[in-house]
């Protein structure tokens, strides 16, 4: 019986994806994100007319920075899984620019949006999203310098999974549920996904998910706090 549960966990803890496979599932991950934003944000600018009066220059660079995020974490999963690592340093190198350009605009337009709905509640909320992504985002290069490839896959997916939350926003938006119902489907998505990836490729639940999961949780309930104590 003993070795009957011992050939058991074993075969559980085996990784379904190889390497490769876990880089090109990455990039599927990934793929779908970028499809789910960009029809999430388009289903609120058809249904909400309103709210195109509201895309000021700022806010089309910070919205293409976004989606040119998404695409290359979808490119680089996809370049490396196939094996082209000289793109793939090559385009990462690129990242830290364009980071820079997600994190000036949307700061910019966190503040903004939140003073012209007179919403601060909204400006904590975009705010926090960054400040979960810049961390992880740093400790995914580190990793990356370390040849730890699985660590810095999970740290590249948590930090752009924190950035999900207006996707999410704008979908309960256009069917009528409170805007606090995002948050929630953050949570949920965000341990289903990098929980699931992390099993998938590497048999377990590693210490680095626990930690960064940690992480974002962590930063959630302080944001949280934040929102009942100031503006509930």
């Amino acid at each position: 019986m003993h070795g009957t549960l011992d050939y058991f966990f074993a075969a559980h803890r085996t990784p379904m994806l190889d390497g490769r496979a876990a880089n090109i599932w990455l990039g599927h991950i990934a793929l779908g994100l970028l499809v789910f934003t960009v029809l999430a944000f388009g289903l609120k600018a058809v249904t909400t007319p309103e709210v195109h009066a509201r895309y000021t220059p700022i806010v089309v660079i910070h919205a293409l920075s976004m989606i040119a995020w998404l695409m290359l974490l979808m490119a680089q999963a996809y370049l490396i899984g196939r094996g082209s690592l000289g793109l793939h340093r090559r385009l990462g190198q690129t990242s830290i620019t364009l980071v820079a350009v997600m994190s000036v605009s949307g700061g910019i337009i966190s503040v903004n949006i939140g003073e012209e709905l007179g919403r601060p509640e909204v400006t904590v909320v975009n705010l926090f999203a960054f400040f979960t992504f810049l961390p992880l985002y740093a400790a995914a290069l580190y990793f990356a310098r370390q040849r730890d490839i699985h660590t810095h896959r999970l740290a590249m997916l948590i930090g752009t999974l924190a950035f999900m939350t207006p996707a999410y926003a704008r979908v309960v938006q256009v069917v009528g549920l409170p805007d606090p119902v995002a948050i929630a489907v953050d949570v949920a998505l965000t341990g289903a996904i990098a929980v699931g990836y992390d099993w998938a490729a590497s048999g377990r639940i590693t210490k680095a998910l626990m930690w960064m999961l940690g992480f974002s949780y962590g930063l959630l309930a302080v944001m949280i706090g934040i929102l009942i104590v100031w503006f509930i």
